[in-house]
């Protein structure tokens, strides 16, 4: 476990709250071509690939209909 993890598994503990704001870690694999413009855009504008792939998934969830309530993790 790195040490980083440690600390905010610590800081949670202390503050139930936090819980629901913590980021889950997952794997996306997308097609070269994709990649290279996500990346060549997050370059370009300077928000992170990882912004950018939560509002897809916002945008998604929000067009079937899924949205979470709560939009305090983006």
């Amino acid at each position: 476990m790195h040490p980083a993890d440690i600390a905010t598994d610590a800081a949670t503990a202390l503050n139930p709250a936090d819980v629901s704001n913590r980021l889950e870690p997952m794997l996306v694999r997308l097609p070269r071509p994709l990649a290279a413009e996500l990346r060549n855009l997050a370059r370009r504008t300077r928000v992170r690939q990882s912004d950018y792939l939560r509002e897809a998934v916002a945008d998604l969830l929000a067009k079937y209909g899924h949205r979470p309530s709560d939009r305090s993790t983006m």
